[in-house]
């Protein structure tokens, strides 16, 4: 029996959002799917036109489009019948400024996109339902996000730019001590304005970041056994990184590589066999 090719696609945003969205993905087949949601240290926006609904933990069915914040716990998402999923991972430090309330409202959770509309304005989900390509369905998205930014004249946070932008490059190792006297800013307040804008604590994320950085080096088999990805991402044993595996995914490392062997780990959902 052949297996069903799952259809998955990146595309890159327009120039005059790629300060605030990382990229476009879309997703579809035939036929029902359950999905794995993990920590990527991105909140962002999907659109689904899954034929029986799209249900998260198989009891949330979730509105057609909808925002989401940071993934801390690992989430599963089941599309029901016949599906099209599209979605964009925003910059983690955004939200706040695209919407006006802070990100940690969202952490591990979601609002129905249509709710933080213009009421004079179309619904957002009938215009993408009406449109066939997904190229258009994406055009559609981004002009939405446009508008926001021109009508509310929003402006990136700099501090919280450059305090992510660090952790992420240095793949949530440099310290936070550090990094808070480059932003001159006081602990709690550098506490207090990076979950606002992000979601999560700062050492949270760097946690994320730090996780991510493993997941890499797993999916390019960059290793000769799992306590070089442990000690190579700076975990302090191999239990330490299994224990901080499990968090973000529910599964210890060896496990969570076998059942993802045939997916494409660059995914933002990874696609249970």
């Amino acid at each position: 029996m052949t297996k069903e090719k799952i259809k998955y696609e990146q595309f890159k945003p327009t120039e005059h959002l790629k300060n605030y969205v990382k990229f476009f993905w879309f997703v579809e087949g035939t036929n029902s799917k359950t999905f794995d949601v993990i920590a990527d240290g991105c909140p962002g926006i999907v659109f689904h036109q899954a034929e029986n609904g799209l249900f998260m933990n198989q009891t949330k069915k979730l509105s057609t489009i909808f925002l989401y914040g940071q993934t801390v716990r690992p989430i599963e998402m089941n599309a029901e019948g016949k599906f099209r999923i599209i979605g964009l991972h925003l910059h983690p430090h955004v939200m706040k400024s695209l919407f006006g309330f802070n990100a940690n409202e969202l952490t591990d959770t979601c609002i129905d996109l249509n709710l933080l509309l213009d009421p004079s304005n179309m619904n957002l989900s009938e215009q993408l339902i009406i449109t066939q390509s997904v190229e258009k369905q994406i055009h559609i998205i981004s002009e939405y996000l446009f508008q926001i930014i021109k009508k509310n004249n929003v402006l990136i946070d700099e501090l919280m730019h450059f305090a992510v932008h660090h952790l992420i490059k240095s793949n949530g190792k440099v310290r936070l001590r550090e990094l808070q006297r480059m932003l001159n800013l006081s602990e709690r307040t550098f506490e207090r304005k990076f979950e606002q804008y992000v979601g999560i604590s700062p050492s949270l994320f760097a946690r994320i970041c730090r996780f991510q950085s493993s997941l890499i080096q797993l999916k390019n088999k960059n290793y000769y056994k799992l306590s070089d990805v442990a000690y190579e991402n700076s975990y302090s044993d191999q239990p330490h990184f299994t224990r901080s595996f499990k968090e973000f995914t529910g599964q210890s490392p060896s496990k969570f590589q076998k059942q993802s062997q045939k997916v494409d780990l660059s995914t933002p959902v990874f696609i249970k066999a």
